[in-house]
């Protein structure tokens, strides 16, 4: 009985780990996205960033930034290097093919060509750019990022006040 007992306890603590995370859309042909009004939060990487690795592992697993993207964003991760159409606020983007690799015109587009991995991108309620967040970011300096985007004080003070401030 014991046994059995510690096997529900282990079962029932795994299911609530296992649900405390980031509910990411995966964009890709065939995502619909309705913001509902939020913000929107993408991640941009590929499959070889070893960032993008560190940052799924090390940032986006901890509690307090997964309790922010999920109430104040809506969370899409994108692979840069796509290689399907996608269609995302009503315009169709393809993947072009350059060198060995190539890049999905989406990911171009969203960071005005600016393109480095990972890459965080913060877009308003009308899928207008609000920033672009390069790089590997620990969950601290994150959370701080993530609180004056989402709370919306990026619209009354710049990030310097924002800091002084909080």
């Amino acid at each position: 009985m014991r046994y059995i007992l510690s096997l529900f306890i282990l079962i029932a603590s795994f299911s609530a780990f296992s649900q405390n995370k980031i509910n990411w859309y995966e964009l890709d042909s065939s995502t619909k996205i309705n913001n509902n009004g939020k913000k929107i939060i993408i991640d941009l990487y590929t499959d070889w960033c070893g960032w993008c690795k560190v940052m799924d592992r090390n940032t986006f697993t901890n509690e307090e930034v997964i309790n922010i993207i999920n109430n104040k964003f809506i969370p899409i991760k994108f692979d840069a290097e796509y290689q399907e159409e996608v269609f995302f606020n009503n315009n169709n983007f393809k993947f072009v093919k350059s060198g060995r690799r190539g890049i999905n015109e989406l990911a171009y587009y969203l960071t005005n060509g600016n393109l480095s991995y990972p890459m965080t991108v913060f877009l308003d309620e009308n899928y207008n750019l609000i920033t672009l967040l390069p790089g590997y970011h620990k969950p601290d300096f994150y959370k701080k990022v993530l609180s004056y985007i989402g709370n919306d004080f990026w619209k009354n003070m710049t990030w310097e006040e924002y800091l002084k401030n909080n």
